[in-house]
């Protein structure tokens, strides 16, 4: 995992730590979402190309987005 990769998860949760409003929660969660669309979109291709080393980075990368989606959930939602 490269560290630009993993810099950038921490600065989104980080964010989701800080986030006060409904506003800013979306804000992160459109982010998120665009990553993981992007990423899928490039699994994809890595398939398409029968390179799997390349789709197994891209999905250990889209398990990093979706555990933020989990935790955008669980502080969107009241228990």
């Amino acid at each position: 995992m490269d560290g630009q990769f993993l810099m950038e998860i921490m600065d989104i949760n980080e964010k989701l730590a800080e986030a006060q409003n409904e506003a800013a929660m979306k804000e992160i969660e459109s982010i998120v979402r665009a990553k993981q669309k992007e990423l899928t979109d490039s699994v994809s291709r890595a398939f398409e190309q029968d390179d799997f080393e390349k789709a197994k980075e891209i999905l250990t990368k889209m398990r990093y987005f979706s555990n933020i989606e989990e935790k955008i959930k669980l502080k969107t939602i009241p228990l």
